[in-house]
């Protein structure tokens, strides 16, 4: 009885330890935004200084779920928002992972479609689980408790497109003073349209760094302090494209890379933000 009760002793003793430590640790009343490194794909989990739980896009595979496991408590199987910012499989192939792996309270995306066993079952299995679903235009917004707001800005209602890209959920995410522009993999020719706040704290390029995403104008138009780019490590798309950073060196925008550093961390209060890679 005495060796079963030993161990037993130090598993509840280690997990009461784990509990604690992430407990002060995911609760800090700061907002967290962690560019997951899901290799070449999106995904970005945010927690809010209220502790909502939010998903962007989910990678290509279940990699994402490595970055969950890492940034949420372990305790904490609910994730209240997930947006899905187009049908690519980049974006989505993780997200059934997550949905049988945690309770999703609201799933959100756009009215693009694309004829894929990815697609296919990531909408079949939504359904199933019956998941609120909403399909997100221009004017949307989500005003959180913990005053964390999320706007909306593309697409507009009844955009039409052969390029699913182009359908691609533009968001700003604001806390206090701190601004976070999110792009999906949208074109610079319609992101160039966007009225947007004179200064953004962190820019997630478009499409992985692809020269389609981003041109000189973007950088006259936005004002960023930090450029992210999500692009996996020796990727065939050759993500980042060289003119893309040649743009960023030109207009002095500081950026780091997840296929370089790994994961990247944003940590704010609304006017004091840190970066850990």
């Amino acid at each position: 009885m005495y060796k079963i009760l030993i161990p037993i002793f130090f598993s509840v003793l280690a997990l009461t330890f784990l509990y604690f430590y992430q407990a002060q640790t995911f609760s800090d009343k700061q907002l967290h935004v962690v560019f997951c490194d899901v290799g070449q794909g999106d995904a970005i989990y945010i927690r809010t200084p209220g502790n909502v739980d939010i998903l962007v896009d989910g990678g290509r595979n279940s990699k994402v779920l490595d970055c969950l496991s890492k940034h949420m408590p372990f305790w904490d199987r609910d994730i209240e928002l997930v947006f899905a910012t187009h049908p690519d499989a980049d974006h989505i192939g993780g997200l059934a992972d997550v949905i049988q792996s945690y309770r999703v309270i609201s799933f959100n995306t756009v009215s693009a479609s694309k004829d894929t066993s990815v697609f296919i079952n990531l909408q079949s299995l939504v359904r199933n689980k019956k998941i609120p679903y909403k399909e997100l235009v221009a004017g949307d917004s989500f005003s959180l408790s913990d005053d964390v707001k999320i706007q909306t800005k593309w697409p507009t209602a009844g955009f039409e497109s052969k390029d699913s890209n182009e359908y691609s959920l533009i968001q700003v995410l604001s806390y206090g003073e701190f601004d976070l522009l999110l792009t999906g993999d949208i074109t610079y020719q319609i992101l160039n349209t966007i009225e947007l706040p004179i200064a953004i704290e962190v820019f997630k390029l478009p499409h992985h760094g692809s020269k389609t995403g981003v041109d000189s104008l973007t950088f006259e138009k936005i004002r960023t302090y930090l450029a992210v780019i999500s692009a996996g490590k020796n990727n065939s798309y050759h993500h980042p494209h060289p003119s893309v950073l040649n743009l960023l060196n030109k207009y002095h925008v500081p950026y780091k890379r997840t296929d370089e550093v790994g994961s990247i961390e944003v940590i704010t209060d609304g006017v004091n933000t840190k970066i850990i890679n």
